[in-house]
């Protein structure tokens, strides 16, 4: 058993890289899916979670690793794991690595993402989003065809509220502040592939496919 690990800032283009890694059999890990999951289920770990979210606290970290945990239990010995956004910090990572001893698995790589600030806050601050069927546009990139309307519902466009430039600042910032300490973890490691994601998807899924040794995304 062994994952991949996935990082990078706010709008660098993790998701489109784990819907591609994802088809090559990659079992995509999202501790958030994760957590509305087992809160829809009222499972003992959802209990808990939904308790500290309803006081507007964070859910533990023991919590969040004991979701992976059952998940990677409940999986044969030849399944590819895909950690996207997990782990945030130097603790998670410290109990991931001890996660994987358990479950006999390994960090094979680390894929980071790297994209200057300034094409990150273009990314987001352009980006717009139907509300009706989810769609997402940009106003540079991939503008609708008429004016601030969605292609498919034909309603107005929306810009998300933590995608304004003030709150994306604040997101790359916070981002720096607790990647930089994970990045260094797993150079240490030498498990950190860094690919420049200021470029095409087409391209950024070619040097992510070389890098991982897979099938050309």
């Amino acid at each position: 058993m062994n994952a991949i690990v996935l990082l990078g800032p706010p709008g660098a283009g993790k998701g489109t890289v784990s819907d591609v890694l994802i088809a090559r059999g990659y079992n995509h890990i999202s501790t958030g899916n994760l957590l509305r999951e087992q809160i829809r289920l009222e499972t003992p770990l959802g209990l808990q979670a939904r308790e500290r979210m309803d006081r507007g606290s964070f859910v533990p970290d023991d919590v969040v690793v004991g979701m992976i945990r059952e998940v990677m239990a409940a999986s044969d010995g030849s399944q590819k794991f895909l950690f996207d956004g997990f782990p945030r910090t130097l603790i998670q990572a410290q109990m991931l690595e001890k996660l994987m001893v358990e479950v006999n698995g390994e960090v094979k790589q680390v894929v980071l993402l790297d994209c200057p600030d300034h094409v990150i806050i273009d990314r987001l601050v352009g980006r717009r989003t139907c509300g009706k069927c989810g769609s997402v546009y940009h106003v540079t990139f991939n503008p609708p065809s008429q004016g601030n309307v969605c292609d498919v519902e034909g309603c107005e466009l929306s810009q998300r509220a933590d995608d304004t430039e003030e709150t994306v600042r604040k997101r790359l910032a916070v981002y720096q502040q607790r990647t930089e300490p994970l990045i260094a973890y797993y150079k240490e490691k030498n498990l950190i592939v860094t690919i420049n994601a200021n470029q095409s998807i087409a391209e950024v899924r070619a040097d992510v496919s070389d890098a991982l040794g897979v099938d050309a995304l």
